[in-house]
């Protein structure tokens, strides 16, 4: 379900870049977590785990380029939204606190497992209607 691209991910995709990039640059972890929330990308995650548990490396790589492309989209709006804000007065501050915590190597790398093992815990909770858990996997 999550897997394929399709108008509603397009969106959603494109409003999660956007609220992340504006709690970006006015330096709003709330904001940012929201993205969070908001953003379909754990979609493909789930698919390369569920693919990965039942052994379909079709799912596996129709989700592994949905996620290289949802992560480039990202990385473009963002540069469009910091280029909007660029000539605004919240650019005085930048880079915030929030931008220097979130760029790092180490975050990144250990972004990796936990993105993995959230989309294995989606993919159990999913497939056992555990439900409960879903919001506590998109924070992490």
């Amino acid at each position: 379900e999550g897997v394929n691209w399709d108008f509603n991910y397009s969106c959603l995709l494109m409003i999660a870049s956007i609220v992340a990039a504006l709690g970006l640059a006015l330096d709003s972890s709330t904001t940012v977590i929201s993205s969070m929330l908001l953003s379909p990308i754990m979609g493909p995650v789930i698919g390369m785990s569920y693919g990965l548990c039942v052994w379909d490396f079709n799912i596996i790589k129709r989700s592994a380029r949905n996620e290289v492309i949802s992560v480039i989209l990202c990385v473009i709006y963002g540069f469009i939204i910091g280029a909007c804000c660029h000539w605004t007065y919240m650019a005085e501050e930048w880079p915030t606190d929030e931008m220097l915590s979130r760029g790092t190597r180490t975050t990144f790398l250990a972004g990796i497992p936990i993105a993995f093992f959230s989309g294995l815990g989606v993919a159990l909770s999913v497939l056992d209607d555990q439900t409960s858990s879903l919001v506590g996997v998109a924070i992490s």
